[in-house]
């Protein structure tokens, strides 16, 4: 078993009728790891001539084998962007040419299914949509269609309408805990509030953890914060990553002194309410503005340095008379 263990809901309602499966799927949700990783699991076990009583591919059959390489009877639409977890590109039509047609072959297996799996089907333009949309409404006997999908509504509702819908949460702070303890990261629980309590993404980002850390220190000196120690290295992970942490730590600032609560770093509270004490609320208002700004910048045709050199400035003077 290969899914996240708070996709196992998911997984029951994908199987409870295997017989009268519909002809496409719409995985839907805001976590584009978790979802494709479902997506991959349902791919090996429709292949698959063996699965367990579970529904799970047994990972040893042909069809197992051949779903690790190139099966058959799979066609996986993917762009570069969407495998580093990227949101950028366009799926083009181009990038679907030939689905319909190998849709109509017929599968190595008999009874089998033909599978399409459209990893972002969110991104892809009008051409692209309207030529899925053929595919939907009319779609060959024993086929499959399986769409990933972060943002449901830029979807076409025709396509929508002729799709069953499988929507995916994100994992309550029990499951990320106990995740967390179970894959050997169990240290990083406390870092867990600074990733929206996101196992996944926590992982995947944990050794940029020292980078942070470093980074906080500055951050809890306020008016007294070091310029001089704001460097290229705070740059290393990207500017939209600093202006993320800055937002993060600048709205925990906000949420401490309006309501003296608290959300991305418990445990930092008792230094961030004596910032916020001294924070000018209108100075810390504008300055989440700007950072909001920044962050909708292009990010090539800017000078990074310049930009993160001026916020920290601005930082400095959120505490000063």
């Amino acid at each position: 078993m290969s899914i996240y263990p708070w996709q196992r809901s998911s997984w029951v309602e994908v199987f409870s009728n295997k017989l009268k499966m519909p002809h496409a799927y719409i995985l839907h949700g805001a976590q584009t790891l978790e979802i494709n990783k479902f997506a991959d699991e349902l791919i090996k076990s429709v292949l698959c001539s063996k699965t367990n009583k579970e529904y799970f591919a047994c990972g040893k059959c042909q069809d197992c084998l051949w779903s690790k390489t190139n099966h058959p009877d799979l066609i996986r639409v993917i762009n570069n962007s969407e495998e580093k977890n990227l949101k950028t590109d366009i799926l083009k039509v181009d990038d679907i040419r030939g689905a319909k047609d190998f849709l109509q072959t017929s599968s190595h297996q008999a009874n089998g299914k033909k599978i399409v799996s459209i990893y972002g089907a969110d991104r892809l333009n009008i051409q692209a949509s309207n030529a899925l949309l053929k595919i939907v409404e009319e779609p060959p006997d024993n086929s499959l269609i399986i769409f990933t999908v972060n943002k449901l509504n830029n979807l076409l509702p025709t396509i929508i309408s002729r799709c069953r819908l499988v929507s995916f949460s994100k994992p309550s702070k029990d499951d990320a805990i106990e995740f967390l303890k179970q894959t050997d990261n169990a240290e990083f629980i406390d870092n867990l509030s600074l990733y929206n309590n996101l196992p996944l993404e926590l992982i995947n980002d944990k050794e940029m953890l020292t980078s942070i850390n470093i980074i906080l220190v500055e951050l809890k000196k306020g008016q007294e914060i070091d310029l001089m120690k704001v460097n290229s290295a705070w740059l290393n992970n990207g500017l939209a990553w600093i202006i993320n942490i800055l937002q993060k730590w600048t709205y925990e600032l906000l949420l401490s002194k309006l309501t003296q609560g608290y959300s991305f770093f418990p445990k930092d509270i008792e230094v961030i309410s004596k910032l916020a004490l001294r924070a000018d609320l209108s100075k810390l208002l504008t300055y989440q503005k700007t950072l909001n700004t920044i962050k909708s910048y292009p990010q090539i045709a800017i000078n990074k340095e310049i930009n993160l050199d001026s916020v920290m400035i601005e930082y400095k003077k959120i505490f000063s008379n």
